[in-house]
């Protein structure tokens, strides 16, 4: 006779959830490209007239609703679908930290079963039919403009309100000039230039980038005070003149040995007292989490030759180098900002 089934010692809710969630992104980015979000910013509405106006049937709407309100991106009030605070700021395309470029970018990234399988048996990112490994086009400077230009618009989404929140969090007093390092867009340049007027800043990118860049400079009006030079920032030499080096989500791209090439071309131009700031979502020292940084590592070995990093790592790799004076700062939606300084008498 059968043995009598002892209850687990916990449900099993969790593994059914994850075992489904492989829908949420597709989930919100086919919603964005519908213009859910648009649609109810207009006017608050129920399951079936939304299903009218965006010609679906009600039992594909009522998923679609239902689904986003689970999210915590829509609220049921009296009837009708309302959208949150979330929502309102990242997810309507005419705000200004609107994530919607970056979700269709990730949306194109074909993460299954094997191909996450197959990456982490070799231990490297693989190459797919829908484009390179991202870091090899980097490190080629093997950039078409188009796709450059969808790449930064994309970092832009993803970076610009993070920007703003460590704008409001990091001290510049005593700065002259900051050197923002494969800055993307300009988007923490911009941030940091409206929160600190009296400093000048400069973003280094790849030259496939650089009229991106100055697009987005040119839209807050910013031409005065941050200027865009096109550079390779492992070949060419950096431009002189600045007394803080700044790298925002930069070393978590690469494998060791670049990142220590990074720190170190740093540390050899900044003058004597002049700092580094690094601004990283980091993984905890233990590395059991947390769950954005655990994935966002995740993604990095999916994609690139790098990793996310503890502050206990960062420390290692900046005192290394000739750094002192190494601090870590919790900043913004688990983001931090590591500060060091080059000593005065070197």
């Amino acid at each position: 006779m059968p043995m009598d089934l002892e209850k687990p010692t916990c449900d099993d809710s969790l593994i059914r959830q994850l075992s489904i969630s492989i829908f949420q992104l597709p989930i919100l980015s086919v919603a964005d490209e519908l213009g859910v979000f648009s649609h109810l910013e207009r006017e608050p509405t129920g399951i079936a007239e939304l299903a009218r106006q965006l010609s679906l049937s009600f039992r594909a709407t009522e998923a679609l609703l239902a689904s986003l309100a689970g999210m915590g991106l829509l609220a049921r009030f009296q009837g009708k679908f309302h959208l949150t605070e979330t929502s309102r700021n990242f997810l309507l395309p005419d705000r200004p930290f609107y994530w919607g470029h970056m979700l269709r970018l990730i949306g194109q990234v074909p993460v299954t079963h094997s191909t996450l399988l197959e990456t982490l048996r070799r231990d490297g990112a693989i190459a797919w039919d829908a484009g390179k490994v991202i870091t090899e086009e980097w490190d080629r400077v093997d950039l078409s403009e188009e796709r450059a230009f969808v790449f930064t618009r994309a970092m832009h989404s993803h970076s610009f309100a993070t920007a703003v929140g460590l704008a409001q969090r990091v001290e510049l007093t005593g700065v002259g000039r900051l050197l923002d390092v494969a800055g993307g867009s300009g988007c923490f340049s911009i941030a940091l230039a409206r929160q600190n007027p009296h400093v000048q800043f400069t973003v280094a990118e790849l030259p496939p980038v650089c009229k991106t860049t100055r697009q987005y400079v040119a839209e807050h009006g910013l031409e005065g005070r941050i200027d865009v030079v096109a550079l390779d920032m492992f070949r060419d030499a950096w431009p002189p003149g600045h007394d803080v080096i700044f790298f925002a989500n930069v070393l978590h791209d690469w494998d060791s040995a670049r990142r220590q090439r990074l720190i170190q071309r740093s540390f050899e131009v900044l003058p004597p007292g002049g700092r580094i700031l690094i601004y990283e979502l980091l993984l905890s020292d233990g590395q059991d989490g947390p769950l954005t940084a655990a994935l966002s590592s995740m993604n990095m070995v999916y994609l690139t030759p790098g990793k996310q990093l503890t502050a206990g790592e960062l420390d290692e790799l900046v005192r290394g180098c000739g750094f002192t004076d190494v601090s870590v700062m919790p900043a913004y939606a688990g983001y931090s900002l590591i500060s060091a300084r080059k000593p005065l008498d070197r």
